[in-house]
């Protein structure tokens, strides 16, 4: 059976705190800091996770994949900058940005939806694997490169470290080995597990009234002393609430939050209402930035007593 024309459903893999190190059965996969993106080569389109049509942007990609014959593809699109470390905002380059600035674009494959016209999503991962593994080989150097998996949980649990996040190695994506690729609601059995580390933060604002806020706005200082706005916090636990109990004073008028990154669903502006600074908050935070502001919205641990 072939598979279907794209836009496909995507795999999806449901967050956790920790990999499941204990249990036989899995494969682990580093998680990178880049684009999904699906390679369809019968169809000759890059489709993104929700479907967006990106292969007007990217027509290298489809080039080195049709290399590899008729092939469907998943996997995720990197940008190695000059210092050899992944940067996620150079894939909003345009081509020429990215030849003048010695930017290098990689599609790492970590799952084979279909090959030579026949529908592979029904076999098992291992399977799919496997067959992946033995279409690419090691093509070092290519544009289409195979991402890194192991079986062994000690060197996953590595992944996930302050030391991977500096050079765009996000964490760990764990796959049951037994595992179908979903058609439909895009639910896999897969999880990840991304690191996090604790980082300081002002309180620049909130949403809600002051006294009791449904989220802050954050932010830290640049090399130059100047405060920037650099995300949006969770929902807050009682215990953060009490920590800042009456030390939010709200000042005149609103402000309009725009292109804040882990902001809104969606992405949409917002407003909220401006405190006055000085308040500081220690909040667990991942290592996905964009433009020096997190991507993925911030967790407030509790407000730091003044000095």
């Amino acid at each position: 059976m072939p598979v279907p024309p794209p836009p496909l459903t995507l795999a999806v893999a449901a967050p956790a705190m920790t990999l499941p190190v204990g249990e036989p059965g899995w494969s682990y996969e580093m998680k990178v800091d880049g684009w999904r993106l699906a390679v369809h080569v019968p169809a000759g389109m890059l489709q993104s996770r929700r479907g967006v049509d990106l292969t007007a942007r990217f027509p290298e990609v489809l080039a080195g994949a049709r290399e590899l014959g008729s092939v469907v593809l998943d996997g995720e699109l990197v940008a190695y900058g000059p210092s050899g470390r992944l940067e996620f905002a150079s894939l909003n380059y345009g081509a020429r940005r990215r030849a003048v600035e010695g930017v290098r674009l990689i599609y790492v494959a970590f799952d084979l939806l279909a090959y030579r016209g026949r529908d592979l999503r029904d076999r098992v991962y291992r399977d799919r694997r496997a067959r992946l593994e033995a279409i690419l080989g090691p093509r070092g150097g290519g544009t289409v490169q195979l991402m890194t998996a192991t079986d062994d949980p000690e060197r996953a649990v590595g992944w996930i470290s302050a030391e991977q996040a500096a050079v765009g190695v996000e964490g760990c994506v764990a796959k049951p080995l037994t595992s179908r690729y979903p058609t439909r609601s895009g639910r896999s059995g897969w999880i990840k597990v991304r690191y996090s580390g604790d980082t300081d933060a002002v309180v620049l604002g909130v949403l809600g009234p002051a006294e009791r806020p449904t989220a802050l706005v954050l932010g830290q200082a640049a090399e130059d002393g100047t405060v920037h706005t650099v995300g949006l916090s969770t929902t807050l636990s009682r215990k953060a609430l009490a920590t800042l109990a009456g030390r939010l004073r709200p000042l005149p008028g609103t402000h309009r939050a725009a292109g804040i990154v882990g902001g809104l669903p969606g992405g949409a502006d917002f407003e909220y209402t401006p405190v006055t600074a000085g308040v500081v908050v220690e909040v667990r935070a991942d290592s996905a930035r964009e433009w020096g502001r997190f991507r993925h919205r911030l967790s407030v641990t509790r407000a730091k007593t003044p000095d």
